[in-house]
């Protein structure tokens, strides 16, 4: 009778209702396995106890990548992931992207490029550049000092052995993050999560140059991302100081340096956060990028 069927209609939907609660985190967790753009730790949709706040939409931007209207640019997707759109641009080409904000607005640019000998990348007076390297059989990574006008390079001690990416030579460069305080007239470089260097002084005559542009080298380059934000993307940094604020108020009993603080005591606490970030592995960036040839 149908009598007889409810409780096996019930229990019937106790278990899919059961099954369904136990497997639906799952599958939430799956969904939210996708890497945010080029891995940035606060573009996630969610964030960890413990972990800096995420931006929110309004505040960074993903750049799609366009080639249209740029000569020896062409749009292109990774022949060993389909997910991964890139650019490749022709030996000493260029490709260009204005920056957020306006002039004397702080903005960080965070890029994945793949570049080969005498790659330039400008942004808004920040300039690095890919040169041969002492280290047999690589390129290195380094930054224009010329504070006075007349080019001077120095080295950042970043050392990449290229690979061959559709036939050309291009050093693969771990996901970098330029922070620009037009006001105050200097910059920090971020690789992956690490602090490389801090307070560099941006190029005389190149502050109001809101422009982020890559140069291709003598075998061209690729640009296989480019994130804009207001605010630092890997951790909160309150007053652009380059230092976890998390840090910060470790050594300062729950504060963080005042903005206001002299360049000396800023630069001092940016070598403190250096010093730990080499004791203690920075965190790890998870991020698509394309393989060399043949793998």
């Amino acid at each position: 009778s149908c009598e007889a069927c409810l409780p096996m209609k019930t229990f019937a939907q106790s278990l899919f209702i059961l099954v369904i609660t136990l497997l639906s985190p799952r599958l939430i967790c799956a969904q939210s396995s996708t890497p945010p753009p080029l891995g940035l730790l606060r573009l996630k949709s969610e964030a960890k106890p413990g972990d800096s706040a995420p931006l929110v939409a309004e505040k960074f931007s993903v750049d799609g990548l366009s080639a249209s209207g740029t000569t020896g640019a062409n749009k292109a997707k990774s022949g060993n992931n389909a997910a991964i759109d890139y650019i490749t641009l022709d030996a000493y080409k260029q490709w260009s992207r204005p920056l957020r904000g306006s002039a004397k607005d702080l903005v960080y640019a965070s890029f994945l490029v793949l570049g080969s000998q005498t790659t330039i990348i400008d942004v808004g007076g920040a300039r690095l550049g890919i040169t041969a390297s002492p280290v047999p059989g690589s390129l290195q990574l380094m930054f224009d000092d010329s504070t006075t006008g007349t080019l001077l390079w120095k080295s950042l001690n970043l050392h990449v052995e290229p690979g061959k990416y559709g036939g050309k030579a291009l050093a693969a460069l771990p996901m970098l993050t330029v922070a620009l305080d037009p006001a105050a007239g200097v910059w920090h470089l971020y690789s992956g999560s690490r602090l490389l260097a801090d307070h560099l002084p941006l190029l005389a005559g190149k502050g109001n140059d809101r422009q982020f542009t890559v140069t291709a080298g003598t075998e061209g380059a690729w640009i296989c991302g480019l994130v804009q934000s207001d605010e630092n993307p890997l951790y909160e940094d309150a007053n652009f100081n380059g230092v976890d604020d998390a840090f910060e108020k470790q050594q300062f009993g729950g504060t963080v340096l005042p903005a206001t603080a002299t360049l000396p005591d800023r630069q001092q606490l940016a070598q403190q956060w250096k010093a730990a970030q080499r004791t203690k592995a920075p965190a790890a960036l998870f991020l698509n990028r394309p393989l060399p040839d043949g793998r």
